[in-house]
């Protein structure tokens, strides 16, 4: 019989349950509760004198980023459309997008009338690079949307100088690294808007929802009516009795409101965040030492600067041919059979990727004819391939165990390695 558990062996772990997600206690319930019973379940309804819980969630959120302005919405998708339209990007402009991410970034792109240009991705971190934006920006070109993946940080020194010499705005989307930092500061303040998203599977998790930060009161004025139809919060303090929200139109919005519940879990979970990091942080450490014992494998990398990360997604790099003529897949599930734990190599680079099908929807037809399909897919992206095929990702909430969980990580890839040729 084989030695591998996928194939009938006996895995490395049994009999002991990873961490869950998310988590939760008699806390978070009595915030829950408390909304629940306010009866005051969106902004969009009488206030009964104190501001609503997605305006004081928008706050904290302010608050623990260091910047000034955070305006909350109902998911991370909603967080792009509204930072590319409160930068008035639509219809004959170009945004740059690296090809090595979820489909959310292209899709808000294209729901804004722009064309999504597509770049690829340093083949070790899988983060856009200041070479790839400079060499797609064209005159069309208004932005480039920066994805912070998985658990590391972009290039930020770079790219800022990028878009500091072709006067184009820098759009960070932060969904996977809320409370990473680049030099002493956090991600998602050093362009023009940063977006994130709170969706179950998050560090920061709310079940859905989403942010967009700004330093700037302009684009803080267009966000609040970008996703409340037109309307603003009032000037004065809010009166029992009255909305919260006043109609404003300066400029025509959607409905992308964060609701109460949810905002309600995410006051509850923004004060034990640091606090996880902290703890996925130390066990990150003890499987990254195990690691380097193999000597075939390490962590993403992460550059000096970022001075802490993020871990949405732990990504376990190896060397090609570590595993033989195995597929990443076949690896992947021979691991996970060890474990009892889903692990997985990244999503597909975009450009081969089921989900961007702009061709399905008639609205998207002005823009995704053949040479807006050439524009925007016509290059290399052999480093999104590269970073795939050798890359092993695992959910953050395994991190949230002990080091005996990071040494059953570490156990199971060498076994796998050791017994590659039976897969």
């Amino acid at each position: 019989m084989s030695q591998l558990a996928v194939l009938g062996g006996t895995p490395v772990r049994q009999d002991r349950a990873w961490p869950g997600w998310p988590q939760y206690d008699a806390e978070t319930e009595r915030s829950l509760v408390a909304a629940l019973r306010s009866r005051r379940w969106a902004i969009s309804w009488a206030s009964d004198g104190s501001r609503a819980r997605e305006r004081l969630f928008a706050e904290e959120f302010a608050r623990y980023n260091e910047i000034a302005h955070c305006v909350s919405v109902d998911h991370g998708s909603s967080a792009l459309v509204v930072a590319l339209e409160a930068l008035d990007i639509g219809p004959g402009d170009e945004v740059i997008v690296p090809v090595m991410t979820w489909v959310a970034p292209v899709t808000a792109v294209l729901r804004v009338g722009a064309l999504p240009v597509l770049v690829d991705v340093d083949p070790e971190t899988g983060c856009i690079t200041p070479d790839a934006i400079r060499a797609a920006v064209s005159d069309r070109t208004k932005a480039v949307i920066v994805v912070h993946l998985a658990c590391t940080v972009a290039d930020l020194d770079g790219i800022q100088q990028v878009v500091a010499d072709t006067g184009i705005e820098l759009i960070e989307d932060c969904a996977q690294a809320h409370g990473a930092r680049w030099r002493g500061r956090p991600v998602g303040t050093f362009g023009s808007v940063g977006a994130f998203s709170f969706q179950v599977g998050k560090v920061l998790a709310g079940g859905e929802g989403g942010a967009v930060i700004t330093a700037d009161e302009r684009l803080y004025r267009r966000a609040q009516q970008l996703r409340a139809d037109s309307r603003r919060y009032r000037d004065q303090e809010v009166v029992a009795g009255e909305e919260e929200l006043v109609e404003s139109g300066e400029v025509m919005g959607g409905n992308y409101c964060m609701s109460e519940l949810t905002a309600a879990v995410l006051l509850d979970q923004l004060p034990r965040l640091d606090a996880q990091h902290e703890h996925r942080e130390k066990t990150a450490q003890v499987l990254e030492a195990g690691l380097a014992e193999l000597g075939d494998f390490g962590p993403i990398p992460l550059p000096e600067q970022a001075d802490k990360r993020s871990v949405y997604e732990y990504g376990i790099r190896f060397r090609p041919g570590t595993f033989g003529d195995a597929s990443v897949e076949r690896v992947a599930q021979a691991v996970s059979a060890e474990l009892g734990m889903a692990l997985w190599p990244p999503d597909l680079p975009l450009h081969r990727s089921v989900m961007l099908n702009p061709h399905t929807k008639r609205r998207f037809a002005s823009v995704w004819d053949d040479a807006g399909r050439e524009r925007a897919l016509g290059r290399d992206f052999s480093g999104s391939e590269k970073y795939r095929e050798t890359t092993l990702i695992f959910h953050h909430k395994a991190l949230l165990g002990g080091a005996e969980d990071a040494e059953d990580l570490v156990r199971a890839v060498a076994k796998v390695r050791d017994h590659h040729a039976e897969l």
